[in-house]
Order: structure tokens, then sequence, then C-alpha cells
């Protein structure tokens, strides 16, 4: 979430985009979002992870923050914190700038920024890395859109529609990997979260692709990764394109030795600050 597009936007450049041009261009009201997660395991919690974005009209700029917490800590410790921000249309996104910073259990820190507005993306990495061994090309950079950006376009459901309400998915470069994660839709369902939302969901099946870069560390070397589900439900809002946004309440994955969730503990939309 791929080459279709290609095909799509020339059709679109060709005869629909002079047909647009023509009719008023809607107005989108400033907004905001912000949402909140618990990662655990096993029921036990052992990270935090939160998203803030601000829509202005046809613009967007997101940032997150995520940090392990607890036992983890003791030998897994990492916090990453990102932003992102560019252009935003009814069923589009076009990211201008993606900043990354990661610090693990040893405290080695990395800055990773991805610019984006030329042919390709261009990549600055402290310290360095190399790609030798496992290379992006330009060709499978074109089109993808960073993290964070990715994160919003699910997120203000520029792809979600009746057919696919969590959305069809997004294409990722995150500065040294490229994939895809796209959505099946399984079913709708009641979720309730004390607190926090009481409602209807969608239920999506989530699908990782690896398209090139360096592999997930998660799971053992070409092993494909496990079935990953999400509740994703609407809620009202300004700021994006449809007046709604699409907002995970639960998502969920098994591992061989146990159950990661991540559930919602915050959700503000349309808040000031």
């Amino acid at each position: 979430m791929r080459h279709a597009r290609f095909c799509g936007a020339l059709f679109a450049a060709a005869f629909v985009l002079p047909a647009l041009a023509q009719e008023p261009k809607p107005e989108t009201k400033p907004g905001t979002l912000a949402v909140g997660y618990t990662i655990a395991f096993w029921a036990i919690p052992f990270g935090h992870t939160d998203y803030h974005a601000k829509f202005d009209g046809d613009s967007y700029d997101a940032k997150s923050h995520f940090e392990t917490s607890g036992v983890v800590s003791l030998f897994w410790n990492s916090i990453i914190d990102a932003n992102a921000n560019g252009a935003i249309a009814a069923h589009t996104i076009t990211p201008a700038l993606y900043d990354s910073w990661a610090e693990d259990h040893s405290s080695k820190k990395r800055r990773v920024k991805v610019t984006f507005g030329g042919p390709v993306p261009e990549t600055f990495a402290d310290p360095v890395f190399s790609n030798n061994k496992y290379p992006v090309t330009d060709e499978q950079k074109r089109g993808a859109v960073d993290p964070m950006s990715a994160l919003t376009t699910i997120m203000a459901g520029i792809r979600a529609d009746a057919k696919n309400p969590c959305g069809t998915g997004v294409e990722v470069f995150d500065g040294h990997r490229r994939y895809d994660v796209t959505f099946s839709y399984v079913k709708d369902e009641k979720v309730t979260v004390p607190g926090v939302f009481d409602g209807n969901a969608h239920q999506c099946l989530i699908h990782y692709n690896q398209i090139a870069g360096y592999k997930q560390k998660i799971v053992k070397e070409g092993k494909a990764l496990p079935p990953m589900y999400a509740d994703f439900a609407d809620v009202p809002g300004a700021g994006s394109p449809d007046g709604r946004y699409v907002v995970a309440v639960k998502l969920w994955t098994s591992l061989t030795w146990g159950t990661v969730t991540a559930t919602i503990s915050e959700l503000k939309v349309n808040t000031k600050g």
C-alpha cells in the first residue's frame, strides 16, 4: 500500500484533475487529534505510545512518542520520538519532512531524517548506516510516505470508505526500510474501553509486507510476521478531509510466547494547545 497507483495517477492527470479544477474546493476546518496507547504483554503493561496531530486546512503536523516501562525496561529499554509534516487532501497525503530520534537499551542514539519533495526521498542519518546489504532502490522509494505520514493517512481516513472501513493501506519508507501495510475488513463488533471508548468498531486484519531494506528483527529472520488485528472506530471531528477520524481502539497479535496488545488509553479530538 502499489503499482496500480501509477496507472491511477496517469488517469487522474489526463481526465479527472481537469474536471476537479472546475469545481470549488471544499473547505476543511482546522482540527486536532490526540491518541494514547498502553502496550502490554500477557496483560502486563510494558510501554506507552502517543500520537498528536494538528490539521490546518490542507496541511498536517504530527508527532509521536514511544517509551518502554516496567520490568521490560531492564533488558529492552527504548525511546522513540518522531514528527512529520506535509500537505493533505481528500484522498492523498504528501509528506514534506520526517524526523525521528531513537535511543536503545545501551543508550545509543540515532537520528533519521527523510526529506520529500524531490524525485525521490532523501535520507540523513546520524550515525550513518549503510544500505549496501539491504538496498532500497529509487523506484521503490517513489510514492512511499514516512511512518508518521502513513499513520496520519490511516488516522485521517484518507483511504477509508464503506467497502474498506479501515482503509486500504499505506506504502512506507522510513529511511532504511521499505514496506507495505494493508488491511482486510473482517467484521463490525462492539468494543468497550472503560473511560475512553464505547461503541461500534471495524475489525480488520493487518498485513505487513517487507519490500526492501533492513529486515524486521521481532521474529526469526525469514519467518513471516504473525497475524495482526485491529479494531478501528469512526470518530467525528474537524480537521480530517471527511470530517471524521479512523482511530484504532485496540491492536493485538499472538506470538509464540504470548499475546501483545495495544489498547487506547487517551482519545481527544479538537482540543486546544
